[in-house]
């Protein structure tokens, strides 16, 4: 979802004072949001290598600008077969991978319905049952093949998005980078939706607060927080509210929950599940952290509705 409107989810989490000696920080615009980089230890030339993975990986995603390389703006303008760059390759493979069957809200075909929501609640209107049901039906016959290792092709009308993914996918490879430069102490927050964290000096976690909860704090390390909280990117018509967050099964861009955090190992995932949550029951929530392994905190009216075993919400 490449618009300011549709993609930015807005800080359910911050982080407090890092406590650390040294740093060296980068703070650029990707995503449609400010990518805030911060190694406590390392060289320059490493936040310059960490800037550009953001880059590429931000331009590969548009979908709604043509950009100096085939992207998912090129793919969706085209039901011809598109040479890709092997991390869009990757990205779509993770996003259409049978691995994801299990969660009943993520399909990265809701492009064109996020579009048309966006337009129509910019104009402070809800989009009709007519406009929705045939988005749907336009999703239901599209599909993605893979045609090699470097070729896509859409087939059908609907457009894809990887708003869900994409910021997550370049936290890992950010991850992965880090663990090769055997640097463990960086916190990378792309804009506050999707954080990673390393470690504190000594091994310590570092202090999360949860900003929708009142005096209340994570203390994590070498993990990744998504994010998908509907506290502010909301419009509200006739005592409804409406977010970024479309439901792929009846379209609705009304959710179940207020807000979803997942703690997870990899940032790809942990974006699509926190997306997923936000519709799912806390029933099928429960199932799925248990078959993705990870933890999950789950907020409605300002409270906590939902919180993993083992997942501590500090009050200070």
């Amino acid at each position: 979802m490449k618009t300011k409107f549709f993609l930015l989810l807005f800080p359910l989490i911050s982080l407090t004072s890092c406590n650390v000696r040294k740093e060296i920080n980068r703070k650029s615009f990707y995503f449609d949001t400010y990518v805030d980089i911060r190694l406590y230890e390392g060289k320059d030339a490493n936040i310059e290598i960490i800037d550009k993975m953001f880059s590429k990986v931000d331009k590969l995603t548009d979908n709604y600008n043509e950009r100096d390389l085939n992207n998912i703006y090129k793919i969706n303008k085209t039901n011809d077969s598109v040479a890709i760059e092997p991390e869009l390759y990757d990205i779509l493979n993770i996003s259409f991978s049978s691995d994801l069957a299990a969660l009943n809200y993520f399909n990265p075909f809701v492009g064109s319905l996020s579009k048309k929501w966006k337009e129509s609640l910019e104009n402070k209107t809800v989009l009709s049952e007519e406009v929705i049901s045939s988005e749907l039906s336009k999703m239901q016959s599209s599909n993605l093949e893979f045609v090699n290792q470097t070729t896509v092709k859409r087939n059908g009308e609907s457009e894809i998005d990887l708003g869900a993914v994409a910021k997550g996918y370049a936290l890992d490879k950010v991850k992965e980078y880090l663990k090769q430069q055997n640097i463990k102490r960086y916190i990378v927050d792309a804009g506050s939706s999707s954080i990673l964290l390393g470690e504190k000096d000594g091994g310590k976690n570092f202090v999360v607060k949860v900003s929708n909860l009142e005096n209340s704090y994570l203390e994590l390390k070498n993990c990744v927080i998504s994010t998908s909280s509907l506290s502010r990117q909301v419009v509200e018509i006739e005592g409804k509210k409406y977010s970024h967050i479309i439901n792929p099964i009846n379209g609705s861009a009304l959710n179940l929950h207020e807000a979803v955090i997942v703690v997870s190992d990899d940032g790809y995932l942990g974006d699509i599940l926190s997306t997923d949550f936000v519709n799912e029951s806390l029933d099928s929530i429960k199932e799925l952290e248990q078959q993705f392994s990870v933890k999950t905190i789950v907020i409605d009216n300002k409270e906590i509705s939902y919180k993993s075993e083992g997942l501590e919400v500090i009050k200070r």
